[in-house]
């Protein structure tokens, strides 16, 4: 009965705890984890009897944490930032073991074994931290926080092989083999599970789903997720590891969202032992002893860091919030320093006041990480008022003042694109371009760039955003798209703004800032397919035209009601349904073929009048009733959708005659 007793406390004290971090507008793990130190064992009164069963439990907790992260951070999302989430994150790691290996000899002043391990333990950020903590503030799905986790990521699949290397080194003779295993353990699971991923997992899915239970479909991906994780750590890998990798891999199937939405409630309160439980390992008698020394270690650490990890976001093209948010954020030091560490105690590679100081600097980590990701916005706004903004670079702009021009703000390749286009049809721009590396194509192309963050008032002014006629919000990053606008509007009241919609849920928040219009790229991309799939079928232009025109009237319509042109468009939207224009192809061997115009009868038996007939590129608009109609003419008809459709009935490719 101890573990039920245990269970109701700390699922109690988290309850308490998470209602006080959101009383104090704060992210519910910060309350966890408090709730953990005051119940741990280390601090009498109401406290758990068996922390290792807890612990237990808590570990699955982490396994279906990061599952779920995988699920939801899928490898394409990975893949479109890869420069700085690989590239960048492992210059990071890389650097960040001889910044921490110098800190733990100099601050803590232990040998060069255990302040390896501290090292390797802490050149990870805590990816479940950073999850939970953009995700209670609205802000996962944003750039900054897929910069962030895909580095965090990163970061945490190299921390493994480097431990298991550890282990190796210090535990037998060194060797090519000894080093080389762990390496290719790692690269061997993860081969394996991409090819299962893509193929065994989704069959167990598919022949589960059939059955149409969900009981069974949740008991089904948390036995795929937590006996991945057992497979790894068998393998002699990471539990954690295994089950990040199983969700990952699964992301990429047509499971993946199912499953995400299944074992969310499962997560939530497995998530809630571990974070608990991080609290409980805090001890405070060691940490008062060695106070100073905690303290000096975690903040130089998470500093230095966060400092890396910033460097590398600027260097590989991020601006705008990005670096600070990654100084900021990323301050959290992994949960798998707590799997590296109680490993090295295991194997005598650190002492027990050595892994408690270490311990509760990563818990100290955890529990200011959150707070501090709080002062993003307003330091960030602060750095704006201040002008401490990179130098405005410009090329292509044109020498004389712009007016009613458009101002392509957020950059990328979707304003390049765009900037073309205005170009041909002569109509003046600026892209103000917050990458470096997008910026030099946009050279490359020829195209009126600006270098800037699109919120700040002197690249607005550089841009002349205060004569603009129009505004296109090029990025779709919430936080980066609100100061824009405020910025913009400052400038100029009166400037129309475009803006697009990665979410559902964006549209409101654009709303809400007096955007009228709003383009949602999921949308936009269904009728393009549309439009190619009715095509490939055979379908007329002209219809396929007037169900698109139909489609985006049925979305745009409620945004486009404030101008009067369009409610007179809507008005006639009925008439345009009743009669249209209607473009068919005379074949040979038609009825009509080779006939006068008034001879094919087409208005007395079809009820349509022809408006024209296109011949060798010539267009006869009126044609009389004495024009011979010949294979190969385009007729203009003008009737209703019914006796558009007998037309085309009436004028398709005969049947070929056998030879």
């Amino acid at each position: 009965m101890n573990i039920a007793i245990d269970l109701i406390i700390v699922v109690t004290a988290g309850l308490i705890g998470g209602i006080a971090a959101k009383k104090l507008n704060q992210p519910l793990i910060f309350g966890y984890i408090i709730a953990g130190i005051i119940i741990g064992p280390y601090t009498g009164g109401i406290t758990i009897s068996d922390v290792d069963q807890i612990a237990g439990l808590a570990e699955i907790g982490a396994a279906l944490l990061l599952f779920s992260l995988g699920l939801e951070f899928s490898m394409k999302s990975i893949a479109s930032i890869k420069g700085v989430t690989i590239g960048g994150g492992a210059i990071q790691v890389f650097i960040t073991l001889f910044v921490g290996y110098a800190l733990a000899r100099t601050i803590a002043a232990w040998g060069p074994v255990p302040s390896m391990w501290y090292t390797v333990a802490i050149v990870s950020s805590s990816t479940s931290v950073i999850m939970k903590t953009m995700s209670s503030r609205g802000q996962l799905g944003t750039l900054s926080s897929r910069v962030m986790l895909g580095m965090s990521i990163v970061q945490d699949i190299i921390v493994l092989p480097l431990m298991v290397l550890l282990l190796g080194f210090f535990g037998t003779e060194l060797s090519v083999l000894g080093v080389a295993a762990p390496v290719l353990k790692v690269i061997g699971f993860v081969a394996v599970m991409v090819y299962a991923g893509s193929r065994v997992i989704p069959l167990v899915l598919k022949y589960v789903a059939g059955w149409e239970s969900q009981e069974l479909f949740i008991l089904t991906v948390t036995a795929l997720g937590l006996g991945i994780g057992y497979l790894t750590y068998a393998f002699g890998l990471s539990f954690a590891f295994g089950a990040f990798m199983a969700g990952l891999v699964l992301s990429e199937s047509d499971y993946g969202r199912r499953t995400l939405s299944d074992i969310s409630s499962l997560r939530d309160v497995f998530s809630l032992l571990f974070f608990v439980s991080i609290g409980m390992l805090l001890d405070p008698g060691v940490l008062r002893s060695h106070l100073l020394t905690t303290l000096l270690l975690m903040v130089a650490t998470t500093l230095s860091r966060g400092a890396i990890l910033s460097a590398m976001t600027y260097i590989f093209g991020y601006r705008n919030v990005i670096p600070l948010a990654a100084f900021l954020t990323m301050t959290p030091i992994s949960e798998i320093a707590f799997i590296v560490l109680q490993t090295a105690m295991t194997a005598g590679a650190m002492g027990r006041t050595e892994y408690s100081i270490a311990l509760n600097a990563v818990v100290l980590s955890m529990i200011f990480g959150p707070i501090v990701s709080g002062l993003v916005a307003p330091m960030y706004g602060i750095i704006k008022k201040k002008g401490i903004v990179s130098n405005v670079r410009s090329i292509n702009l044109p020498q004389s003042a712009l007016k009613d021009h458009v101002v392509l703000a957020g950059g990328r390749s979707l304003a390049r694109h765009l900037g073309v286009m205005l170009g041909r049809f002569g109509i003046p721009y600026v892209i103000i371009e917050p990458g470096h590396s997008d910026f030099l194509k946009g050279k490359e192309q020829g195209l009126s760039m600006l270098l800037g963050d699109p919120s700040q008032d002197v690249v607005l002014q550089a841009a002349e955003t205060g004569a603009a006629k129009l505004a296109v919000l090029t990025t779709s990053e919430n936080m980066g798209t609100v100061e824009a606008i405020r910025s913009i509007r400052r400038r100029n009241r009166d400037v129309q703004i475009l803006a697009w919609a990665a979410e559902a849920e964006d549209v409101s928040i654009l709303r809400d800032h007096g955007v009228r219009h709003i383009v949602e790229p999921d949308f936009e991309a269904s009728i393009e397919m549309a439009r190619q799939t009715l095509t490939i079928f055979g379908m007329p232009a002209t219809s396929v035209h007037r169900e698109v025109a139909s489609m985006r009237h049925a979305m745009y319509s409620p945004l486009l009601e404030q101008f009067p042109e369009y409610k007179a468009m809507n008005g006639l939207q009925s008439s345009t349904n009743m009669i249209s224009l209607e473009w068919v192809y005379v074949h040979k061997g038609n009825a009509a073929a080779d006939k006068k115009l008034a001879e094919s009868k087409i208005r007395e038996t079809l009820g349509v009048s022809v408006a024209a007939i296109q011949r060798s590129g010539e267009l006869i608009t009126n044609p009389g009733g004495e024009l011979v109609l010949l294979p190969g003419d385009y007729i203009c008809v003008v009737g209703t959708p019914e006796q558009n459709r007998r037309l085309i009935e009436f004028f398709k490719k005969p049947p070929q005659k056998n030879q």
